[in-house]
């Protein structure tokens, strides 16, 4: 059984000065969302065994804090193909995963994370920065991924956490 946590980078920065949106850093909201959400993920699991993420810099400040958050035992990994990805891309990648890790977390761009958990769970969902997903899969290999329907196990979004102030 693999379980998929898929997460939308946090809320970024529009600064002057970046040359392109690949460069955008978070912003002081999405510097704080990130913290709440890795202990939803602790509190309530699966913590990941593995992070993939896009290169794009909001996205690696993401991936980054999550995984510091998370517990040093978290590898993080990053993809050039998650940048702006597409469902079929994102399932591309989530398929080369290490098939040892039982769960990963997935953090990348819309509007292919909302398609993708669509896709993988038939739950359509609206994501917002920081927003996360976790879905349960009965396949034993990633490579599975897209014939095996998984199951939203849950979907919380930062302004839920914050109003709870957790």
């Amino acid at each position: 059984m693999k379980t998929l946590l898929i997460m939308r980078h946090a809320k970024s920065d529009y600064p002057t000065g970046i040359a392109s949106d690949f460069e955008r850093p978070l912003n002081k909201r999405g510097l704080k969302d990130v913290p709440r959400m890795a202990h939803l993920v602790r509190a309530f699991g699966p913590v990941p065994d593995v992070v993939l993420s896009s290169p794009a810099v909001r996205a690696k400040q993401t991936a980054a804090a999550m995984a510091a958050d998370l517990g040093p035992a978290v590898e993080v990994r990053f993809d050039e193909s998650l940048y702006l990805a597409p469902p079929a891309a994102l399932s591309a990648a989530a398929g080369q995963l290490p098939q040892a890790a039982a769960s990963a977390l997935v953090i990348a761009h819309n509007p292919g994370m909302e398609e993708w958990i669509g896709i993988l769970s038939g739950s359509q969902v609206i994501l917002p920065t920081a927003g996360l997903a976790a879905i349960a899969f009965g396949c034993d290999s990633w490579a599975q991924l897209d014939q095996a329907h998984g199951t939203l196990l849950w979907y919380v979004v930062p302004k839920l956490l914050k109003s709870l102030q957790l």
